[in-house]
C-alpha cells in the first residue's frame, strides 16, 4: 500500500516539474529573441555601430576597465551619491571571426530579477574571446544603479572582438 500511496504522487510531480521547464525555456527564447538582434558586420560596419553605442553611452571613461592582465579597476569616481534607477542594459558585441554583431537590450527589471544580487560581466567577455577560464567580473545591481546610466564596460580582446555594455 504504501508503494501505491508513492507512486501516486511521482507522476503529478514530475509532470508539473516538466511543464515548469518547458515554460521557463519557452519564455526564455521568446525574451530573447524579443530582445536580441544578431546580424552580420564587417569591420567597417563594427566601427560604425561601436562609435554609435558609445554615443549612445555617454561616452567617457568606463566604470570599469580591465588591463591586458585582466586586472579590472572600478572607476568609483563616476558614483552618484544616491542610486539612479535604470530602464534598461544595453550589450553590443562583434566577433571578427564571423563577422556578426549582437545586440541585446535587457530592460532592468529583467536583470535585477537574473542578478541574484551579483551580476558576472565575466561571462559576457568569456564567451565573446572564447576563453572559458577568463577573468570573473562580478558588479552588484546596486553598483550599476550608483553609477547610473552611462558606460560600464568596453572591451577588445587580442582577437579583435568587441564588447560594450551600458545602462539608461
Amino acid at each position: 500500500m504504501g508503494i501505491k500511496r508513492r507512486k501516486r504522487w511521482v507522476v503529478p510531480v514530475v509532470a508539473a516539474f516538466l511543464a515548469f521547464v518547458v515554460i521557463v525555456m519557452g519564455a526564455s527564447a521568446y525574451f530573447m529573441a524579443r530582445w536580441s538582434r544578431l546580424t552580420p558586420a564587417d569591420p567597417s560596419g563594427a566601427a560604425l555601430a561601436f562609435a554609435q553605442a558609445r554615443i549612445l553611452a555617454g561616452g567617457g571613461t568606463p566604470y570599469l576597465t580591465v588591463s591586458p592582465s585582466h586586472e579590472v579597476q572600478v572607476h568609483r569616481e563616476l558614483e552618484s551619491p544616491s542610486p539612479v534607477p535604470l530602464r534598461t542594459l544595453h550589450l553590443v558585441a562583434w566577433d571578427p571571426g564571423h563577422e556578426r554583431l549582437l545586440r541585446i537590450d535587457f530592460p532592468f527589471w529583467f536583470v535585477r530579477l537574473k542578478m541574484s544580487r551579483v551580476l558576472n560581466l565575466g561571462t559576457f567577455t568569456s564567451a565573446l574571446a572564447h576563453d572559458w577560464q577568463s577573468l570573473d567580473l562580478k558588479v552588484a545591481e546596486e553598483d550599476l544603479e550608483r553609477r547610473g546610466p552611462g558606460l560600464i564596460l568596453d572591451i577588445t580582446s587580442p582577437d579583435g572582438a568587441l564588447l560594450l555594455l551600458w545602462t539608461e
